[in-house]
Protein backbone atom coordinates (compact mmCIF):
# COMPACT_ATOMS: atom_id res chain seq x y z
CA UNK A 1 0.00 0.00 0.00
CA UNK A 2 2.89 2.55 0.96
CA UNK A 3 4.65 2.09 -2.54
CA UNK A 4 7.24 4.38 -2.74
CA UNK A 5 5.72 6.62 -5.30
CA UNK A 6 5.09 10.43 -5.15
CA UNK A 7 1.49 10.22 -7.09
CA UNK A 8 0.43 7.38 -4.77
CA UNK A 9 1.70 8.93 -1.82
CA UNK A 10 0.03 12.04 -2.52
CA UNK A 11 -2.97 10.36 -3.61
CA UNK A 12 -3.32 8.68 0.06
CA UNK A 13 -2.02 12.05 1.80
CA UNK A 14 -5.03 13.62 0.14
CA UNK A 15 -7.04 11.48 1.53
CA UNK A 16 -5.85 11.49 4.79
CA UNK A 17 -6.50 15.14 4.61
CA UNK A 18 -10.07 14.57 3.50
CA UNK A 19 -11.97 12.02 5.92
CA UNK A 20 -15.20 12.75 3.85
CA UNK A 21 -13.75 11.10 0.55
CA UNK A 22 -13.27 12.32 -2.93
CA UNK A 23 -13.43 11.43 -6.23
CA UNK A 24 -11.03 10.75 -8.37
CA UNK A 25 -11.63 14.17 -10.25
CA UNK A 26 -11.63 15.94 -7.51
CA UNK A 27 -8.19 14.49 -6.29
CA UNK A 28 -6.96 14.66 -10.01
CA UNK A 29 -8.02 18.75 -9.91
CA UNK A 30 -6.48 19.51 -7.03
CA UNK A 31 -2.95 17.42 -7.31
CA UNK A 32 -3.24 18.85 -10.92
CA UNK A 33 -3.21 15.45 -12.36
CA UNK A 34 -5.78 13.65 -14.89
CA UNK A 35 -8.23 11.89 -13.12
CA UNK A 36 -7.76 8.68 -15.21
CA UNK A 37 -4.36 8.32 -13.86
CA UNK A 38 -5.67 9.01 -10.16
CA UNK A 39 -8.49 6.57 -11.20
CA UNK A 40 -5.98 3.84 -12.23
CA UNK A 41 -3.80 4.12 -8.71
CA UNK A 42 -6.86 4.61 -6.58
CA UNK A 43 -7.96 1.20 -8.22
CA UNK A 44 -4.93 -0.56 -7.57
CA UNK A 45 -4.58 0.95 -3.69
CA UNK A 46 -8.51 -0.30 -3.20
CA UNK A 47 -7.08 -4.12 -4.21
CA UNK A 48 -4.66 -3.90 -1.71
CA UNK A 49 -7.29 -2.68 0.99
CA UNK A 50 -6.04 1.00 1.63
CA UNK A 51 -9.06 3.00 0.52
CA UNK A 52 -12.57 1.82 0.06
CA UNK A 53 -15.13 3.17 -2.10
CA UNK A 54 -18.99 3.90 -2.81
CA UNK A 55 -20.67 5.46 -5.30
CA UNK A 56 -21.36 9.08 -5.29
CA UNK A 57 -24.85 10.02 -4.26
CA UNK A 58 -27.22 11.51 -7.31
CA UNK A 59 -24.50 10.51 -9.43
CA UNK A 60 -24.48 7.38 -12.28
CA UNK A 61 -22.47 3.85 -12.00
CA UNK A 62 -19.15 5.26 -13.49
CA UNK A 63 -16.04 4.31 -11.33
CA UNK A 64 -15.67 8.47 -12.22
CA UNK A 65 -18.53 8.91 -9.37
CA UNK A 66 -17.09 6.95 -6.69
CA UNK A 67 -15.89 8.44 -3.47
CA UNK A 68 -12.86 7.21 -2.05
CA UNK A 69 -11.61 7.53 1.59
CA UNK A 70 -8.79 5.86 3.17
CA UNK A 71 -8.74 3.23 5.53
CA UNK A 72 -6.89 3.93 8.25
CA UNK A 73 -6.76 1.11 9.91
CA UNK A 74 -5.11 -0.47 6.53
CA UNK A 75 -3.00 2.31 6.66
CA UNK A 76 -1.75 1.91 10.10
CA UNK A 77 -0.55 -1.52 9.94
CA UNK A 78 0.98 -1.08 6.20
CA UNK A 79 3.10 1.82 8.13
CA UNK A 80 3.96 -1.00 11.24
CA UNK A 81 4.97 -3.39 8.72
CA UNK A 82 6.89 -1.07 6.61
CA UNK A 83 8.71 -0.01 9.80
CA UNK A 84 9.26 -3.86 10.75
CA UNK A 85 10.58 -4.83 7.23
CA UNK A 86 13.17 -1.43 7.76
CA UNK A 87 14.34 -2.55 11.03
CA UNK A 88 14.85 -5.98 9.77
CA UNK A 89 12.80 -7.72 12.01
Amino acid sequence: MLGVNALRTSILRYLALHPEGATSGEIGRDLDVDYRTVWRYLKEIETQGGVTSEQAEGKGQSDRWRVYKLNVDAREEAIQTYLRFLRGS
